[in-house]
């Protein structure tokens, strides 16, 4: 057997895996080799195998190899992007189209403001789309509006121009 064959065994105590001894070597299975004596000294006497210590109570037994990570607690800072609050196009309506929706539409988007300012992400986004909704309805409805008052006018001015030729005779 050669040394590829043991080498996927682990020892249940997490050990190195032992070999079986090859062939014309005297080695004693597991153990490094005996040194010889050298010359002007005695040989010396090989130590008896120690034995496994017992494991410590309140710690875990981990196999030979493996990594433990261990992780210190960590401050995370999360940004957050702010929510659009439509301010701006909310005075737009409110001067420009339809000044009741464009006043609804501002306390909507001061509100979505206050709400980011306080930490409320959730609430300053949903008063946002609020503001934005309103803003929309407001523009739709004032356009409308401009283009029925000029199409009024148009046909007011226009019938008041025919008869004020008609009724001029000399």
């Amino acid at each position: 057997m050669s040394k590829q064959d043991f080498s996927d065994i682990k020892d249940p105590q997490g050990y190195p895996p032992q070999y079986p001894p090859q062939q014309g070597n005297p080695q004693q299975q597991g153990y490094p080799p005996q040194y010889t004596a050298q010359q002007g000294y005695a040989p010396q006497q090989g130590y008896a195998p120690q034995q496994g210590y017992a494991p410590q109570q309140g710690y875990a037994q981990y196999p030979v190899g493996s990594n433990i990570i261990v992780t210190q607690p960590q401050s995370s800072t999360m940004y957050v992007a702010k929510p659009p609050d439509y301010l701006g196009f909310s005075v737009f309506v409110f001067l420009c189209c339809c000044w009741p929706i464009g006043i609804a539409s501002i306390i909507f988007s001061c509100s979505s403001l206050d709400a980011f300012a306080a930490g409320d992400v959730n609430t300053a986004q949903a008063k946002g789309s609020t503001a934005r909704t309103l803003n929309i309805i407001g523009l739709v409805l004032g356009i409308i509006s401009i283009i029925v008052i000029i199409v009024l006018w148009a046909v007011v001015f226009s019938k008041a121009a025919t008869t004020a030729t008609t009724t001029r005779t000399y």
